[in-house]
């Protein structure tokens, strides 16, 4: 029995709309780029943001003001809530893609079939990938689009800082693809999978937006994947060595951990 197919069948809709969707706002976010370039709304967003908090300012990703007549910065920082999103639904379709089966009373009939759990594994986590990458490559198509229609950068170069944005936001999609399998391996039902989805999310997030407010807690930075992908930071410093080592370390124990799980755990047929 194929698996992978069945399980691209079955999230491919979801996976859809969450692409039409995200590839709808990006597009049109970067329609609204020719706008800020106009020396009013420049000077709006500046007398704007001079008027908020610094503390404020560094824990939404605004330490120094930028440029927003600049399209890198324009809409790599629109790129960090959309990055948000996406990393809800991969996590999401993680967290269902080994317990649901057990959820919907379809792991009977998944057993009946001579396929081992290892295979049944190993295929649902290789078609959750390949959803993510369909949504990342839909999503690098609309923005290389928007760059050239809406800004003054040629193909290469569209192609050159649009690789570097969703490159990056695909290694941190594979952390929490990661984590969302482990919890998929150890939970016994995915109803209420979604409060636990928001929390790992966006309790990753708060602890980067805490990193920067309190100085002594500099270190959470590295417990908050989607703090190493803020487009400035790629821009000039690229994700750190020790980011990298946690963010591998992290794919492996988790995929090694839940497929041990997943092997010995007792189904409720």
């Amino acid at each position: 029995m194929n698996v992978f197919r069945l399980e691209l069948k079955n999230t491919s809709k979801s996976t859809l709309k969450w692409t039409i969707a995200l590839c709808s706002i990006a597009f049109m976010l970067l329609a609204f780029f020719p706008s800020m370039q106009t020396e009013s709304m420049k000077e709006l967003a500046g007398a704007k943001m001079e008027g908020i908090d610094p503390a404020l300012l560094e824990a939404l990703g605004l330490s120094e003001l930028m440029d927003f007549t600049v399209i890198t910065n324009y809409f790599g920082y629109a790129l960090q809530y959309i990055t948000l999103a996406i990393m809800v639904f991969v996590t999401q379709m993680a967290v269902n893609s080994l317990v649901k089966e057990e959820t919907e009373g379809t792991i009977e009939f998944l057993y009946s079939k001579p396929i081992s759990r290892s295979e049944i594994f190993i295929q649902k986590v290789l078609a959750n990938i390949l959803l993510f990458l369909f949504l990342l490559v839909a999503l690098s198509i609309i923005t290389v689009v928007g760059y050239l229609s809406f800004s003054e950068y040629n193909f290469t170069e569209s192609i050159k800082e649009v690789g570097i944005l969703y490159s990056s936001i695909f290694y941190v999609g594979l952390i929490f693809i990661s984590l969302g399998t482990l919890l998929s391996s150890l939970l016994r039902s995915s109803k209420g999978s979604s409060g636990v989805v928001i929390a790992i999310v966006f309790g990753t997030f708060i602890l980067g937006i805490m990193s920067v407010i309190v100085k002594e807690l500099s270190f959470l930075s590295y417990f908050s994947p989607m703090d190493w992908v803020k487009t400035q930071k790629l821009m000039t410093e690229g994700i750190s060595r020790e980011e990298w080592l946690i963010g591998v370390l992290t794919i492996i124990i988790c995929s090694l951990a839940s497929y041990k799980i997943y092997k010995k755990r007792d189904m409720h047929l």
